[in-house]
């Protein structure tokens, strides 16, 4: 049996909820060109047509908009949440880590539909992610669900926007290292949280959610597009990582990147922001004309994030926002197919070390 190191190139298993990177560049939710969904649907939307291959199978929206609404009401629910996020200091543990624990305390029960289970994982992060603000976030949008969750009171319908459309495009990714994670705790037939916990757990690693926490942190590393030029040069001359750049998947473009590219560009109206806008291009050009890399969505989306208001460390907790109907859905497909995920492993004797 041949090896392939990271399992590259590898099918290890059958799905029909997406495809990543056939042409090199497309994304479809099954069927479905993911980037086109950004501009025709909510993420409720693409939600169900996620989990139930339908964007209207079951009224799962109306559903799924009941149950996230009776969870975010739960008091007990909320209290829990709050009560283990005061156990730590604010700066005391990673949001990742806090939500991985408070996600994994969620309970099960038998009567419980697909579409109530996830509604619940879902409020449960979103409303750990919003917890951090210090403005209100207790007034939710009819049109953008989970997007208004996670901001403030006082967000704008285009900051609505765009954050409904990076979670759009946060919501399903093939089998990445986190969806992987997710099935292969779904083939023990263990529970939905379980197989969530493990897909937080993975995405917490900085070679798969923490790109776009690195990416934002060069960015703003640099004072000006001109220092930020000669940085990334130098950069690259010492073989450093420049991180938000190529796609082990992609060759040759990220399609997801242009659509949170051009919504940092319309939310960037400060000084500041603009220059870090020119900034953030700059990079993107060295990288072209320097390595031939193209930009992954990690490095505008952080940016676009930041103009958003969030904190550096909740990036990827809003990535865990956006995936989670992803995992999902690769659970459930998982548990259908009913196959333990079990590879073989090459032996290596003392003197092959």
């Amino acid at each position: 049996m041949e090896y392939s190191p990271g399992l590259r190139g590898v099918i290890a298993g059958e799905t029909s909820i997406s495809t990543v990177g056939k042409e090199g560049t497309s994304l479809r939710y099954r069927g479905y060109d993911a980037t086109n969904l950004t501009s025709k649907n909510t993420y409720e939307d693409v939600a169900a047509l996620i989990i139930q291959d339908s964007f209207d199978s079951d009224n799962f929206k109306e559903a799924f908009t009941k149950f996230y609404n009776t969870a975010v009401e739960d008091r007990a629910l909320m209290k829990y949440i709050e009560d283990l996020k005061s156990l730590h200091p604010p700066k005391g543990i990673h949001p990742m880590a806090l939500l991985r624990t408070i996600v994994s305390g969620g309970e099960e029960i038998d009567s419980d539909t697909k579409i109530e289970l996830v509604a619940r994982i879902s409020a449960m992060v979103c409303f750990t992610i919003a917890s951090y603000h210090k403005a209100d976030t207790n007034i939710l949008s009819n049109k953008y669900l989970v997007a208004s969750s996670l901001l403030p009171n006082d967000a704008s319908d285009e900051m609505l926007e765009a954050l409904d459309d990076i979670l759009i495009l946060y919501a399903e990714h093939g089998f990445n290292a986190s969806t992987f994670a997710t099935r292969v705790t779904a083939s023990t037939r263990a529970d939905l949280t379980g197989a969530i916990v493990s897909g937080i757990s993975t995405l917490k690693g900085e070679l798969h959610g923490g790109a776009n926490e690195r990416a934002v942190e060069l960015i703003n590393s640099f004072d000006n597009p001109d220092e930020a030029e000669l940085g990334i040069k130098k950069l690259l001359e010492e073989k450093k990582k420049i991180m938000g750049f190529g796609h082990g998947v992609y060759k040759v473009q990220d399609p997801r990147s242009p659509i949170v590219k051009n919504w940092v560009e319309k939310l960037a109206v400060s000084e500041y922001s603009k220059n870090r806008f020119e900034i953030a291009k700059t990079i993107d050009q060295v990288m072209d004309s320097e390595k031939n890399l193209f930009p992954n969505v990690d490095f505008y989306g952080g940016l676009l994030l930041a103009e958003l208001g969030f904190d550096i460390d909740l990036f990827t907790p809003i990535f865990v926002a956006g995936r989670t109907v992803g995992w999902a859905a690769h659970y459930f497909e998982q548990r259908e197919q009913d196959i333990l995920i079990r590879p073989a492993a090459k032996y290596i004797g003392p003197s092959e070390r």
